[in-house]
């Protein structure tokens, strides 16, 4: 958690004032479709062969720098994981031909992660399943915060 997350939940902004019963809920309701999403999402990576840490780190290095190239500390820092884990995921990573480690020619101490032919398959397979499940439950999301001018119409 950072410092500016933490200050957030320490000392919440007076003005607002506790939440009423329907944020209480919209924020209950989102969490809940929230984990049928990831729920989902896990077993349809699990169809394929890989893990949800798989895919993550799979969308990440295709589209981090526009899918150039990416550190394993950048794929560290953008999966929110320690740098050693991001280097024993990269391991398995390659070692399934999902990826491979290019030296970088700016600083050749640094390896680079560049998607195979295979991990941009894989990832496509789950793009394309993953997009129609949002698309089809956009409105759980879209509309859970939609709660404007409702404070206070539960009676608080």
């Amino acid at each position: 958690m950072t410092t500016s997350t933490r200050a957030r939940i320490l000392q919440p902004d007076a003005l607002e004032g506790p939440p009423s019963g329907r944020q209480l809920e919209a924020l209950a309701s989102f969490r809940y479709a929230l984990r049928k999403f990831l729920a989902f999402s896990e077993a349809a990576a699990a169809e394929v062969g890989l893990t949800m840490q798989w895919y993550q780190a799979l969308l990440v290095v295709k589209t981090y720098r526009g899918g150039d190239h990416i550190s394993v500390g950048e794929l560290a820092e953008q999966l929110m994981i320690r740098d050693h884990s991001a280097a024993e995921l990269v391991s398995r990573l390659v070692q399934a031909k999902l990826v491979r480690r290019r030296t970088d020619p700016d600083d050749r101490r640094r390896s680079l992660i560049v998607m195979t032919p295979l991990g941009s398959r894989r990832l496509d397979q789950l793009a394309v399943v993953h997009l129609q499940a949002l698309r089809e439950n956009k409105g759980v999301f879209l509309n859970l915060f939609d709660i404007e001018g409702a404070e206070g119409a539960d009676g608080e």
